[in-house]
């Protein structure tokens, strides 16, 4: 018994020492600055902005993503159709500014490379939550051999 109760308080020490730093609200605030800066580059890259565009354009940016997230976050509509509606509008309102900020060619660009971006962090996203219900404990593999796969999948050989 005495063991079973060492073992037990040694378990749960471990457990406690292995969570990361923080709670979880301090992590999704975190993961959403990475991603909101990993945003920054990728359109910056992407609409080829000078330092004189990105003064113009990024103003113009974050009030239309305010807008977005407002909508977003708006419980009073219930309707998916009347939320993508207003979503829509946004855009058509934005797409003007946009323009005007950047010329038409790269004004036009800036929803293709919004959409892309999200993508591309939807898939990212999924593929570490697969990574992670891959690697769960229960799955038969020791911790170890957890660790190593895990290695191998950061180092782009995928799971076998």
């Amino acid at each position: 018994m005495r063991i079973l109760f060492i073992s037990l308080m040694l378990t749960s020490s471990f457990a406690v020492h292995s969570q990361p730093p923080g709670g979880v609200a301090e992590r999704q605030a975190e993961l959403r600055r990475r991603v909101e800066s990993m945003e920054v580059a990728y359109m910056t890259r992407e609409l080829n902005l000078s330092t004189e565009d990105a003064q113009k354009f990024w103003p113009v940016f974050n009030k239309y993503r305010e807008e977005m997230k407002a909508v977003h976050g708006n419980t009073a509509i219930t309707d998916p159709l009347d939320r993508q509606q207003k979503l829509l509008d946004i855009r058509k309102k934005y797409r003007g500014d946009f323009n005007r900020t950047l010329g038409q060619e790269r004004g036009t660009k800036v929803f293709q490379s919004e959409d892309r971006f999200r993508q591309m962090a939807k898939g990212a996203a999924e593929m570490r939550m697969e990574a992670r219900r891959r690697l769960a404990p229960g799955q038969g593999q020791n911790p170890r051999q957890n660790m190593q796969r895990l290695r191998e999948y950061r180092q782009g050989g995928g799971f076998r």
